[in-house]
């Protein structure tokens, strides 16, 4: 999808926790930290252990960015695992940590093989704002869903 294509910015504020906030995923081993727009050759390897050429990082928690009891969260990531599982897609474990700690570290996964369209899909389904989508370059890139 193009830039043209995606959801505007909803709030330069929200667009720069986005960006700030450091993202990892567990790997055996060790955690893999992902960054906005920098290509990485940790999540390039993943794609080729898993033969997908893209991936995506999404989360259930706290949607639309209000923040959850961790009941809620808990349940909003369960379903998210749900969903997909019922795609026949693997995940891997990871977090999104807010480097200033006015957030929680928001469970999350990466899925290696899920595609733009599913994931906007099922990340607008869980009211989220934004996942981050890598394509064959293995480069993390912020996708806006919501105005």
């Amino acid at each position: 999808m193009s830039r043209m294509q995606q959801a505007a910015v909803p709030d330069p504020e929200l667009d720069a926790v986005y960006r700030r906030t450091r993202y990892e995923v567990d790997l055996p081993e060790g955690p893999l930290a992902l960054q906005i727009d920098a290509p990485s050759p940790g999540l390039l390897a993943v794609h080729q252990q898993f033969n997908v050429s893209c991936s995506s990082f999404m989360t259930g928690w706290n949607p639309r960015s209000v923040p959850q009891t961790a009941e809620k969260n808990a349940a909003a990531h369960e379903r998210l695992c749900a969903r997909i599982s019922a795609l026949g897609l693997l995940y891997l474990a990871g977090r999104g940590h807010d480097p200033s700690a006015e957030w929680v570290a928001e469970e999350s996964l990466l899925v290696p093989g899920l595609g733009l369209p599913a994931a906007r899909r099922i990340a607008t389904e869980l009211n989220q704002h934004a996942i981050l989508h890598a394509a064959a370059d293995a480069t993390p890139r912020l996708v806006w869903l919501t105005a």
